[in-house]
């Protein structure tokens, strides 16, 4: 009797570089989104070449670390905060790097490695990692928000990542909710950012306490007024407390009303909250779904999950790999054509 012999399918040996404000995070993996190691070191925001050479070090390790020599990496995948320029490879202004501008990263990055470096901002990398990794990978119609420091998002259409003409596209906490309303800290007014990114919002918080000396118990959950976050607001809301209640409500309030546009203009499958949805669960997810009705048609709703990541913590490292992934499937379907 003969035997049929399965035929491996190879897997592609990534290297992901995931850039935050304040650290980075260097992973190993493959293309389907399995971590074989990963180090991090504190982001500097003091010379570009002190960092350049630390970070091809660290890259260099977690190989080593990994079992994979250089020579069998088939991509690096670079996630970034933006604005960058993705087709030049260049960190314009982090803001959260200010020492850097107009940064070559890629070509830096490329002078280490034969293999392809790609790179995209964090938000369109997050909406690649649901895309390739997550709960509803192969979604063709997806949306990734992300709710932290700031408010971004990243969009699948038709299979697509949405990128734009200036790699702009996705930018959804820069779309206007209230003329004339909150500074952003882009400087727009009434930016969706503004109400529902995590500064912001902790911005408003203090502001109101203070001019209206109210008694709350987020004052005493962070630690003193100056040190209001997101974690401290949930704290004190999850306990009841009146003011923090009240300013949760309007919180959500806001997230429904930029989501329920999302789903007007778009019609997407699913739309993924990443950070917040991940650590406040339900009890920001239940409020979004109760008001989302308010601000879109029924039929679109029901067609479109509205849910958190289930990538949790890993998304940033995931991140990365995406972004080498898609890249070297970009590059294929390019020679292909």
């Amino acid at each position: 009797m003969y035997g049929i012999t399965a035929v491996k399918e190879k897997r592609m040996n990534l290297l992901g570089i995931d850039i935050g404000g304040t650290k980075t995070a260097v992973v190993v993996g493959n293309d389907k989104g399995q971590i074989t190691a990963s180090r991090r070191m504190p982001t500097p925001s003091d010379t570009i070449e002190h960092y350049r050479k630390r970070l091809v070090e660290l890259c260099h390790e977690v190989l080593q670390q990994a079992g994979i020599p250089v020579s069998s990496v088939d991509a690096v995948g670079i996630s970034a905060p933006g604005p960058l320029d993705c087709r030049r490879g260049v960190l314009i202004a982090p803001p959260n790097n200010p020492g850097w501008r107009d940064v070559p990263i890629v070509e830096m990055v490329q002078q280490s490695f034969a293999a392809p470096v790609f790179m995209n901002n964090d938000a369109n990398a997050c909406a690649l990692a649901e895309s390739y990794f997550g709960e509803h990978r192969g979604a063709r119609n997806l949306v990734y928000l992300t709710f932290s420091t700031g408010m971004g998002g990243g969009i699948i259409m038709n299979g697509d990542l949405v990128q734009g003409a200036t790699d702009t596209g996705g930018e959804v906490g820069h779309m206007i909710l209230e003329a004339g309303g909150r500074l952003c800290g882009c400087g727009q007014l009434g930016c969706w950012e503004a109400y529902v990114g995590g500064r912001k919002v902790a911005e408003h918080l203090r502001e109101t306490i203070r001019s209206g000396s109210v008694h709350t118990s987020i004052v005493e959950k962070a630690g003193g007024i100056d040190a209001i976050n997101m974690q401290a607001f949930e704290a004190a809301a999850r306990e009841g407390d009146r003011f923090a209640l009240a300013e949760w409500d309007a919180f959500t309030e806001r997230v429904a009303q930029g989501i329920g546009v999302l789903i007007m203009v778009l019609n997407p499958d699913v739309v993924i909250l990443g950070t917040i949805g991940i650590h406040a669960g339900e009890f920001v997810m239940g409020p979004i779904r109760d008001k989302l009705p308010k601000y879109t048609w029924k039929w679109p709703l029901e067609a479109c999950k509205v849910t958190a990541s289930s990538l949790g913590g890993k998304i940033g490292e995931l991140s990365a790999l995406a972004v080498a992934a898609s890249g070297l499937r970009h590059s294929k379907s390019v020679r292909q054509a």
